[in-house]
């Protein structure tokens, strides 16, 4: 007999000699009769509660299959009407045709008109939008109470369509337009200035196509304008960034501006910087809600499948390979512009682990993790807060939004650890950018990494991270999804010390195992293992064959995409601390492996592939090729 079974029905002897009296007790009190009514009467509240909870419990955490998301994306693109392309001709026709004919209204000679509505597809709240549209067809205006419908926070848990509809509404009323759009070629980046709230509409007789872009660039490469041009430039081996540049003193900086002001020699950009100093120092940072934020979802709760996408631009839960689309894009565009206009910028955190193993970022990874000194991100935002970036078209159809919040300037109150951030707006997903500041915060010193002496110079962010200066620079160039890009000086040891001892060796995490035959993680529902015939993995062209994918078309078409990545990534370095040496200009970037997420569920809708794979060979065109 166990020792539960005792204790639950065997009886002490003293009990034995009253249980008599307590029997003849119930039963003269009526106990057994008062609690079986009183239970027939809790009975079905009872069942309901236990109902509703098992109810309430699937319905939170059960997940929703990949093939399912995937299904649905193939279907909200089919029946939207919206086409990316459309607008970026008449950006293109506009830069070319000086005299802004009918085939570039969008602008005068001054810059270009924007609304949100020729930008994003907001077809989701077509029933909300409509009369707005017929009312107001140009100017975007909207109605008082449509208005107050878009203005609720994102954070506001709610359905996952009324939070749809939500931001479609916030996005055409309210939302911030751009300073400026920055037009991708393959020679250089053009700022075009944007002044004013209008709408167009689609104008369209016929579908633009990729091609008609691709020449429109070609075109606006050799056509001459008075906007501010930038040649694309390499990334370089290595950049010493100053220290100073990780200190920050808003105080110091109204001060000067203060001065300036009372000697009349202030200039209209920096009474404007003075006045958002003053503010933001004085009243905003400790005080305020998080300025980032993303949808909350009744459904949603604890899956967290809305949790790393950008409110107002959540239109739909992402499937993971069309996620893994837009970051392998989305990295490209952040460091190509970071470098054209003097942004020192590098991957960290999980995104520097992905890195450690492969050269790319983890599969189940929801973002890209970039850091910048904090007088860096400073000058980020004055000269580039609200600027919407466009995508080459030889590669892609994204539109990238950079948004500097407010809250940088101090440590805040723990809300807002993240001080900018670069989103791909028909996604909402993005590259999360957060600054470095030495502050008068002591660092932690018991574990020896950060010596009393204070003879390193320590940062951290806003989420307490702490690195010394010479872990982190010089940064040096390394090549991430295969991009250009930039990590820190040293990885193993502040790796090690942020993830532990086994971060950059355990094969096994988020239900994903490492398997260095293929330089892959693999979910563990297609397999645990590489497959026990390791000589059949691969045949004689040295692809990997349906067995050796454990039956998975998915992780064929995976190895496809990432081989030429992984390949280049243990060539350089098998020493993560210290690359192989290599010359950037001759070896370059390599190809685009991930189709354009837009381009991916048009031509499966139009029948213009024969299959479904995510792979394709995009070369990247060198400046001045």
């Amino acid at each position: 007999m166990s020792n539960s079974y005792s204790s639950q029905h065997y009886l002490h002897p003293q009990q034995l000699l009253r249980a008599p009296k307590l029997a003849t007790f119930a039963a003269s009190n009526n106990i057994p009769r008062y609690f079986n009514k009183k239970l027939r009467t809790l009975l079905p509240f009872l069942l309901l509660i236990l109902c509703l909870y098992k109810s309430i419990s699937i319905f939170l955490t059960t997940e929703i299959r990949q093939v399912e998301l995937e299904a649905h994306a193939l279907e909200y693109f089919k029946s939207t009407p919206f086409n990316p392309k459309n607008i970026a001709l008449d950006l293109y026709n506009y830069v070319i045709e000086q005299q802004h004919s009918l085939d570039s209204k969008i602008g005068d000679s001054n810059g270009i008109y924007f609304h949100w509505d020729d930008w994003v597809d907001l077809s989701t709240s077509k029933n909300l939008l409509d009369q707005a549209r017929l009312d107001f067809p140009s100017d975007g205006y909207c109605e008082p109470p449509l208005v107050k419908f878009g203005s609720v926070s994102g954070h506001r848990l709610e359905g996952y369509e009324t939070k749809i509809q939500r931001g479609a509404v916030n996005l055409y009323c309210s939302h911030p337009i751009p300073q400026r759009v920055v037009v991708t070629t393959d020679d250089s980046l053009i700022e075009v200035p944007v002044i004013g709230k209008k709408r167009f509409g689609s104008h369209k007789a016929d579908p633009v196509k990729s091609e008609q872009l691709v020449n429109k660039m070609k075109q606006l490469q050799t056509t001459n304008t008075h906007y501010a041009r930038k040649p694309i430039v390499s990334l370089q081996k290595q950049v010493a960034i100053n220290s100073d540049d990780f200190i920050f003193k808003p105080d110091v900086e109204i001060f000067t501006l203060q001065e300036k002001l009372n000697n009349r020699t202030i200039t209209p950009k920096e009474l404007e910087y003075l006045e958002f100093l003053e503010y933001s120092n004085n009243h905003l940072v400790d005080h305020t809600d998080r300025y980032f934020k993303y949808a909350w979802i009744y459904s949603d709760v604890l899956q967290g499948k809305s949790h790393h996408i950008a409110y107002p631009f959540f239109k739909r839960y992402i499937g993971d390979r069309e996620r893994q689309s837009v970051m392998h894009h989305i990295v490209r565009a952040w460091f190509q512009f970071a470098e054209v206009n003097g942004f020192a910028s590098w991957i960290n955190h999980g995104s520097l682990i992905g890195w450690t193993f492969n050269g790319l970022n983890m599969p189940w990874d929801t973002d890209i993790d970039v850091q910048m000194p904090i007088a860096q991100v400073d000058r980020l935002g004055r000269e580039y807060n609200r600027t919407l970036v466009l995508e080459n078209p030889r590669y892609g159809n994204a539109r990238y939004w950079l948004e500097v919040s407010p809250t940088y300037i101090r440590q805040g109150n723990s809300k807002n650890h993240i001080d900018a951030r670069f989103i791909d707006i028909q996604s909402g997903l993005y590259i999360d950018i957060s600054a470095l500041s030495h502050t008068e915060d002591a660092p932690p010193t018991k574990d020896g990494r950060f010596p009393d002496n204070l003879s390193t110079m320590a940062v951290h962010c806003k989420n307490w991270n702490w690195n010394s200066l010479d872990e982190l620079l010089p940064i040096r160039h390394s090549y991430f999804e295969g991009a250009s890009t930039y990590i820190p000086n040293k990885v193993v040891e502040p790796m090690t010390f942020e993830y532990g001892a086994d971060a950059l060796t355990n094969p096994h995490f988020h239900n994903h195992n490492y398997q260095p035959d293929i330089s892959l993680w693999v979910d563990d529902r297609v397999c645990t293992d590489p497959p026990v015939r390791s000589k059949s993995r691969f045949n004689k062209n040295l692809q990997l064959t349906k067995e050796g994918a454990c039956n998975s078309k998915v992780l064929q078409d995976e190895y496809n995409i990432a081989r030429e990545c992984t390949q280049r990534h243990h060539e350089l370095n098998q020493d993560l601390d210290s690359s192989k040496p290599y010359d950037i200009a001759s070896m370059g970037d390599l190809p685009i492996f991930r189709k354009d997420a837009w381009d991916y569920y048009h031509d499966l809708n139009e029948h213009q592939v024969s299959n479904d794979n995510w792979y394709v060979r995009k070369e990247i065109v060198k400046p001045g090729s």
